[in-house]
Parts: C-alpha cells; structure tokens; sequence
C-alpha cells in the first residue's frame, strides 16, 4: 500500500475551495511531472478525513487532506536532491516554477514544508484516483501538456 501525505490548506481558503483547486488545477499541473517520475498511483483524499487507527498524535482535525502516491526513486530524488545530475533540470524548473508556485496558491506553504507521511490505508475520506497503473483517470486538459511540452522543449538550457 502506498504512504499517505496529510496536507493543510491554506488558512484563509475553505474547505471546498481547497477541494476544488487542489484536484481540478494542481492535480493538472501534476500529473505530467509524476508520469514522467514513473508514479503509477497518485489518489487524492479529501474531507470529511476519518482513520482506521487509533493514534493520539494523528489529530485529523488538523489536517484537509492527503495525497496517496507511491514514491519512486526519481520522485524521491527530485523532492531531496533536485541539484542531483539524476534529474534534468527543466524538470527541476518546471517542479519549483508551476509546481511550487501552485502549491501555494492553495496550501499552507509548499507541501514539503508541512507534509506528514502515514502509513498507507491510515487515512480515509472521499478517494479522488487522478493516476491509476500508471494511466491518468482524471482529466488533464491540453493547457497542462502545453505548459509541460514548453518546459521540456527548451530542455536544459
């Protein structure tokens, strides 16, 4: 089973707000980046939030969601050591400029900043697949590919 991020939204958006950005732009911009990473399974849980744990510290409360994606070495590699040869850097432009610029239009920071990783299954709420076996479920519209086909044609200039 793949591990769960707990995500925070940000303070001054709601919780259907946050829903809707996160699954209807961010998924978007996304996915190019995880197919290329070799992600096969990325599944957004959203709100209400209920687990099948009994944990003190895992207050749900404090949290709007979680993001269910297995973590490839290449994923990995880009999110620790996005200066590593591993990666070609206009994947590592297009992760810090439409990525993280749009993780905070929506959460609290950029999700590396607040992120708790769970053992996969903890999390429960309403499951949203975007990735599954390595195929887009969701739509990603031709706006997306473009801006992902800009960034890999200028390639590592």
């Amino acid at each position: 089973m793949n591990p769960q991020g707990l995500l925070k939204r940000k303070p001054d958006t709601t919780q259907k707000e946050f829903s809707e950005h996160w699954y209807n732009k961010h998924a978007q911009l996304i996915v190019p980046l995880f197919l290329y990473c070799k992600v096969e399974n990325y599944i957004q849980i959203h709100a209400p939030l209920s687990t099948s744990i009994s944990d003190p510290s895992l207050a749900l409360s404090d949290w709007d969601g979680a993001a269910e994606t297995q973590i490839t070495p290449l994923l990995l590699t880009l999110l620790i050591a996005p200066e590593s040869e591993n990666i070609p850097r206009w994947v590592v432009r297009y992760y810090q400029e439409v990525v993280l610029v749009d993780e905070r239009r929506f959460l609290d920071g950029e999700v590396m900043t607040h992120i708790r990783m769970v053992e996969g299954g903890t999390v429960m709420g309403e499951r949203k697949a975007v990735i599954e076996g390595g195929k887009v479920v969701a739509g990603v519209g031709e706006e997306a590919w473009r801006v992902w086909r800009g960034y890999e044609g200028v390639g590592d200039v």
